[in-house]
């Protein structure tokens, strides 16, 4: 059975406040993603996966990946591609890219009070399963 999904907020932010968002959002990434030592420490023993999910190796892993993704935070929100949520304050709890290589990636706010990031690329079908 599935979860129900909450609405999405209607949370318009004006260009302005947008780049003002942005300039303050960062990529953390997380060690759930990793399968070898980064920014983060070592990995996490064994990737937690909800029943039937599966999930990304996110292959950044030097503090130059870090800034490469806190970039994509950051023109992701500057660009209008976000959804707040309910209870989201200042920063959107999902952000997505389409880079320069066709590839989409996909953000999640892990500290609403912060605006740090956690991300990883996603496909078209797995798009449409998080954004629908």
């Amino acid at each position: 059975m599935r979860r129900p999904t909450r609405n999405a907020a209607s949370k318009t932010l004006s260009p302005a406040e947008r780049r003002c968002v942005a300039e303050r959002a960062a990529y953390r990434g997380s060690t759930d993603h990793k399968d070898r030592r980064s920014w983060l420490g070592l990995p996490t023993s064994g990737v937690r996966l909800a029943a039937g999910r599966k999930t990304t190796i996110c292959p950044l892993v030097t503090n130059a990946d870090r800034a490469r993704a806190t970039g994509w935070v950051r023109q992701a929100i500057t660009a209008g591609q976000y959804r707040f949520v309910d209870g989201d304050r200042d920063f959107p709890k999902h952000v997505w890219l389409r880079d320069s290589d066709g590839q989409v990636r996909y953000g999640r706010c892990l500290n609403r009070a912060r605006g740090e990031y956690k991300g990883w690329p996603i496909d078209e079908e797995e798009r449409r399963e998080i954004f629908r």
